[in-house]
């Protein structure tokens, strides 16, 4: 009998690909399943916007090229709207994964959904009805979970318990150099959602730094891990943002891998949550009976609210007058008028704030400092609030957009040409006092963080609306009018103690 030699590598299971990668209506989406990064092709995307790709790829190119050098001076390159939207940003989803997507055997050029929904937003808003009609199609699931849904992708949470706690846990294979993969493990505790990473992890995706430094580094931090004195050692994410800029950047020899992740976990926590799926944890035991205990309740807080209800509208009329009269107080009347309780429909429908620049041209005195998130470059400024006792939610986001719409006709029937006020000259803020949970669940890619504590992007069917919540905004002299309406009464007196109110406010925080 003839013996047969395999080859060993023929053998050799060939391993799963990290990609998911479905074609529907000649547009090609792709997921980066171990990272859960996704976005859609070049092509796909000129297809959903309605441009030809060529306007794409001329986009790219303009934003990524920053400045161009003539002799030894720097003449910066006119930027457009479209530009300033794209500068900064990463395009590629190969440049978040470290892995080029493969179809026929070559690299394809994928685009990061961050950066498709802003190509999206600009047509939109330019009104190409392929762009109007994608936005549509994303917001009943969100841009995510539409990818998800379209390459057959089921999030599924694994957990691990640590001192009765079902930790969600997500695992990822990183390349730490040429020759050596490591297994990093991320951990989000789904009952207070604070995160971190495993300790033998961190050295990987610091760069492969000997475990001995980085635990000499943890050593001079304050209260560096989850769980102290647990086995399994989870630094805590504000920690591990330390770690990677002290090894990317200031040991030595500085670590590249360091500095990409450093990059990459720039906004740690929310990326740690994703990863876990932080925001859609399986369904425990323990959780099954907690929301039955919830259901068993409602009809006892249902009659509770009711007794409350009458009074809460009382305190709550208060606190918005309360907030319009800080606003008045603070925001210099020869720039601006401030309007409160505005009716802007002709159905009673008051809206809580509306500030109008006195002159389009005027610019804010360089002694004045608005407090965080409320720029006031529009000429037209819509303000909605929410007190500690109510929740910003979906619908007052849609009541606000109301707001705008109405607004807007007004203008346009009292305007002898009966012509539309310009977009661009609107700004929508919606300031709440408590962090808006479900809101953030609910529009999910569309929620965005800023350079600021408490101050928030969300962008909605082609409109940027601001978001201030009171309670995280930082305590300073700018902030004070934001401060005076915070929840907690000690950081409420603090601020008291630091300023002289006008008589007519006085009165809104005698008690």
């Amino acid at each position: 009998m003839v013996k047969t030699h395999y080859n060993q590598l023929a053998l050799r299971a060939k391993p799963p690909s990290p990609w998911l990668k479905n074609s529907a209506n000649k547009i090609d989406y792709w997921l980066h399943v171990p990272t859960k990064e996704c976005g859609i092709s070049l092509r796909g995307l000129s297809r959903l916007c309605g441009v030809h790709i060529s306007t794409l790829q001329n986009a790219i190119r303009n934003a990524q090229k920053n400045s161009q050098k003539v002799g030894e001076e720097v003449t910066y390159l006119r930027e457009s709207e479209l530009n300033k939207l794209l500068k900064g940003k990463t395009f590629f989803l190969e440049e978040v994964t470290y892995l080029s997507p493969m179809q026929q055997g070559g690299p394809v050029k994928v685009i990061l959904l961050e950066v498709c929904m802003i190509f999206i937003r600009y047509y939109a808003m330019k009104g190409k009805i392929e762009a109007i009609k994608t936005l549509a199609l994303f917001s009943d699931f969100g841009a995510e979970q539409f990818i998800f849904i379209q390459v057959g992708f089921i999030p599924r949470p694994e957990s691990i318990m640590l001192d009765d706690i079902e930790y969600l846990i997500a695992k990822e294979t990183v390349q730490v150099n040429k020759s050596r993969q490591e297994e990093v493990q991320f951990f989000t505790n789904p009952l207070t959602g604070e995160c971190g990473i495993e300790l033998q992890g961190l050295s990987y995706i610091c760069g492969g730094v000997a475990l001995q430094h980085v635990k000499t580094f943890l050593n001079s931090q304050t209260d560096p891990y989850v769980q102290a004195n647990h086995p399994e050692q989870i630094v805590k994410a504000s920690v591990c943002t330390l770690v990677l800029e002290h090894f990317g950047n200031h040991h030595k020899p500085r670590k590249t891998l360091a500095q990409q992740w450093a990059k990459t976990l720039k906004h740690i926590v929310p990326v740690l949550h994703q990863k876990t799926n932080y925001q859609a944890p399986a369904v425990t035991d323990r959780e099954t009976q907690l929301l039955q205990q919830v259901d068993d309740l409602k009809d006892k807080v249902a009659r509770l609210k009711q007794l409350l209800k009458e009074e809460e509208a009382k305190g709550n009329k208060k606190r918005h007058r309360m907030m319009g009269r800080v606003l008045q107080w603070k925001i210099p009347p020869s720039c601006y008028e401030v309007h409160l309780e505005e009716d802007t429909s002709h159905v009673a429908q008051l809206l809580d704030g509306l500030i109008l620049k006195r002159n389009p041209q005027q610019q804010l005195p360089t002694n004045i400092e608005l407090p965080d998130g409320l720029t006031l470059d529009a000429e037209i400024n819509m303000l909605t609030y929410k007190s500690p006792c109510e929740s910003l939610n979906q619908w007052t986001i849609q009541e606000l957009i109301g707001h705008y719409v109405g607004y807007r006709k007004i203008l346009k029937a009292q305007h002898p040409n009966h012509t539309w006020k310009d977009a661009n000259q609107f700004a929508l803020y919606a300031v709440t006092t408590m962090f808006p949970q479900e809101l953030v669940k609910q529009v999910g890619t569309a929620w965005q963080l800023t350079d600021k504590s408490g101050v928030y992007k969300l962008l909605s069917l082609g409109l940027e609306i601001t978001v201030i919540v009171i309670n995280e905004i930082t305590i300073a002299r700018h902030n004070h009018p934001w401060n005076l309406l915070n929840s907690d009464p000690a950081i409420v007196q603090q601020v008291l103690s630091q300023l002289t109110l006008p008589e007519d406010l006085k009165p809104y925080f005698d008690t």
